[in-house]
């Protein structure tokens, strides 16, 4: 059996078969599945980084031409192959700075509700901790404050979701050398109003906030 039908084959044990719309494509039910049968923890990275490797367009949705088109770059036709070229991208992106930021900037988009400019204050909040660098305090610290200020900070938009990790990347947790004259986001000007108003922390706290509330991906 060729590798397109092997692929054609794996997609069908996953393809949503009850749409109405004609169209040939993995709902985020039959995404779930996959990931259950690759052993991926839903709450951890891996199965965000299935998605953007599938070139979903929508959170957990794979259009059948998609799936074809990924699995043949990835030189998978199984469920072991794909396992391994997602495990591997994972892998990759500890040390491939530019492919991280290619991969987190898309998160924008499978969090955001269909045609809306923002996400989810609650939604980034839940994200950031899977995807964050091991060492990324600065998203630990964003996390907290949006906690201390969600009846006033409900939304996140694009530049504000990329400002932060361009923000993580030029300085640290304690956002000592951050300057309202820079061109950051009015919101982060809150943030680090807030963050240095915060007692000090102490080496423990600071590595449990390094550790933060979901599955780090160990990035040096």
């Amino acid at each position: 059996m060729s590798a397109v039908s092997l692929r054609e084959k794996l997609f069908a044990q996953y393809q949503d078969f009850e749409r109405t719309d004609g169209s040939s494509v993995i709902s985020p039910e039959g995404f779930e599945r996959l990931c259950n049968d690759l052993g991926f923890d839903m709450a951890k990275i891996e199965p965000l980084v299935l998605m953007w490797k599938l070139g979903c367009t929508e959170l957990g949705t794979v259009s059948y031409t998609s799936w074809q088109e990924s699995l043949a770059a990835m030189n998978a036709s199984s469920t072991s192959q794909l396992r391994k070229a997602t495990d591997g991208a994972v892998q990759k992106m500890a040390t491939d700075a530019q492919m991280y930021k290619t991969f987190y900037r898309r998160m924008f988009d499978y969090l955001k509700p269909g045609k809306q400019k923002t996400i989810s204050a609650d939604f980034a909040k839940g994200v950031l901790p899977v995807i964050k660098r091991a060492d990324n305090k600065v998203f630990d610290k964003f996390v907290l404050f949006l906690d201390a200020h969600s009846e006033k900070v409900k939304t996140i938009n694009r530049d504000q979701w990329q400002s932060l990790l361009e923000l993580s990347q030029v300085m640290d947790s304690s956002l000592s050398q951050y300057s309202k004259d820079d061109a950051w986001p009015a919101l982060f000007d809150e943030f680090a109003d807030w963050v240095q108003k915060q007692p000090a922390e102490t080496e423990a706290e600071a590595e449990a906030d390094s550790q933060g509330g979901g599955s780090d991906m160990v990035v040096q």
